[in-house]
Order: C-alpha cells, then sequence, then structure tokens
C-alpha cells in the first residue's frame, strides 16, 4: 500500500483506539482554495483533538504526487466508482467529505454537529449507525455490515491502509529526534528554489526526513492550543530571517509547544516563533526570488 500525501503529516497527538470506525476525510492543501482549506483543518482539529485515528485523502493532486498517494489514488477511484463523491452545482467537487465506514456523513459543520449533539463518540465506537443514529449496531463490521434499522451497508473504504496500528508506530517510533531550536540552519540551493517555486524537491522534507521531537501526550488544554495553529504541516509559508533581513519561503514540517505556546518547526527553522511567520505569497515571492543574491 502508498504512503499518505504530505498533508497527512507527522501525528501531533497519539490516535486513541477505543475509536475503531474507519474515518476519511476528503480534503484539498491547495492554499488557493482557502475556504476549503480551513473548512478541512477545522475537520481535522476536532478528530485530532479527540485523538480520533482518521485518513486524510488530498485533491491535491501535486501533493499526493510529491508522497507516493498510492492509497488516496485507491480511495479517489473507489468513491467516485459507487457514485459518492458530493459536488455542487457547478460540479465543482466539494470539501471537505468526511466517510465514516464507507458512509458520507458530510462536512466540517456535520461533523461538529454530531460531535455537539453527542452523537460522535458511539458512531466512531461503531455502537451507532452514522446515517440513522441506530444503536442497535454491532462493533464488529465483519459480523455487522448493514445497519439493522435503516439497513444501510458498512464498508471501509481504505481497509488494511493507512492503519491506527501505522500511526501508533510512526507515534512512538520516531520521538528521539534532537536539534538546536537556536541554531537557523543553511539554505541549500534546492532548497532555496524550491521554496521559491512552490515545489519542494523532496515532497517537502529534508533528505534526512522530518526532524521533529514525536511522542508527547499532550493534555486536552495543550491539545486546544496546538488547534489554533494558523498554518499546516506542509504548508508553504514565508519565515522572517533576522540573518537575511528579508522573507524567506518556508515549509512547515511540525507544530508542537514550548513553555506552553506554539511554536512551528521550519525546514530553514526550529522553534520559530508565530509573528515570524505569514501566509506564502506567491506574487511577492516570485519577485523576491528574481532579485540577485548579494555576494559573500
Amino acid at each position: 500500500s502508498g504512503c499518505p500525501s504530505t498533508m497527512l503529516g507527522p501525528v501531533r497527538v497519539q490516535p486513541e483506539t477505543k475509536y475503531t470506525a474507519e474515518v476519511v476525510v476528503l480534503v484539498t492543501s491547495l492554499g488557493a482554495k482557502r475556504t476549503e482549506f480551513n473548512a478541512g483543518k477545522r475537520a481535522k482539529d476536532l478528530l485530532e483533538i479527540k485523538g480520533v485515528h482518521h485518513k486524510i485523502i488530498d485533491f491535491n493532486r501535486d501533493a499526493r504526487q510529491a508522497g507516493t498517494g498510492d492509497s488516496e489514488n485507491k480511495a479517489i477511484m473507489r468513491l467516485n466508482e459507487d457514485g459518492k463523491l458530493k459536488s455542487g452545482i457547478s460540479n465543482d467537487l466539494i470539501l471537505p467529505q468526511v466517510f465514516i465506514d464507507g458512509q458520507f456523513v458530510g462536512n466540517a459543520t456535520d461533523l461538529q454537529g454530531l460531535e455537539d449533539d453527542g452523537l460522535l463518540n458511539s458512531i466512531l465506537k461503531r455502537k451507532a449507525c452514522p446515517i440513522c443514529n441506530s444503536s442497535r449496531r454491532t462493533p464488529d463490521i465483519s459480523e455487522c455490515k448493514h445497519c439493522p434499522a435503516c439497513w444501510v451497508p458498512f464498508k471501509e473504504i481504505l481497509p488494511g491502509e493507512m492503519t491506527i496500528k501505522q500511526k501508533l508506530q510512526e507515534f512512538h517510533d520516531l520521538h528521539d529526534d534532537e536539534y538546536d531550536e537556536d541554531e537557523e540552519e543553511e539554505w541549500l540551493e534546492d532548497d532555496v528554489m524550491a521554496s521559491m517555486t512552490g515545489m519542494p524537491t523532496d515532497g517537502g522534507r529534508r533528505s534526512g526526513g522530518y526532524r521533529i521531537v514525536r511522542g508527547v501526550r499532550y493534555s486536552a488544554a495543550e491539545r486546544a492550543i496546538l488547534a489554533t495553529a494558523e498554518f499546516q504541516i506542509n504548508e508553504q509559508v514565508q519565515y522572517w530571517s533576522d540573518s537575511r533581513d528579508r522573507w524567506m519561503g518556508a515549509v512547515v514540517e511540525n507544530i508542537r509547544l514550548k513553555d506552553g505556546k506554539l511554536i512551528y518547526d521550519l525546514n530553514c527553522k526550529k522553534g520559530a516563533q508565530p509573528d515570524k511567520i505569514r501566509a506564502y505569497d506567491d506574487a511577492e515571492a516570485e519577485a523576491e526570488a528574481e532579485e540577485p543574491e548579494d555576494e559573500e
């Protein structure tokens, strides 16, 4: 099975095994679609704060190609074949879309509604139907393939792929990387070109992979702080470099807390403060890319 695309990023909050339903969230990481991007962020934040494992399917084709995207492409194909993809009046795909055990439950607002109404937990634990909310459902999907009340089928979109076991393994095993937050890393030539053109040469990761601290257990209050992050993992941003006295293109590699405050790990700077980061501006980035570099 293929790896998830870069939008999925590293796991910031450990998923809880009590939530056994397969949750698939269709999103876009394309910054130009700001409304859809932000709505997808709200859906992901809700699930992550609850500790719900969810499978991100990114409709940004470039992002899928930056990873391997095999699983995501398979999910899109299956949903399309089953006629489950939801489109608007102009046939534009509606994003985000949330599926639980193969059934469409709505967008970010609908997902929040299930949470506010106290229905989401039972659905995620496979104790209630995601469509009619009947509690006659049994948790074993191999035995309970249809809702006993409304008879809708329960079928995972990506069985055995992008699993919670894989995420837990990633969460626990890759937590011992260390780095000096006060040391600003040197920009390699291809890093500069990648950030200016918006085309990361290796999917937004440095050659050594993500250099982040993982495996941290956050409290509910800390999770709420993380959910306020303006920028997302693997999102292109601009970082103010004091050493260069200018805004530089950068990619968010991780989001975490230090002394109770939110900070960003960028591909050029670890532990960057939020006030030194702004949204990526394509026009300005292009203008900066055309400026000659100062001779050393």
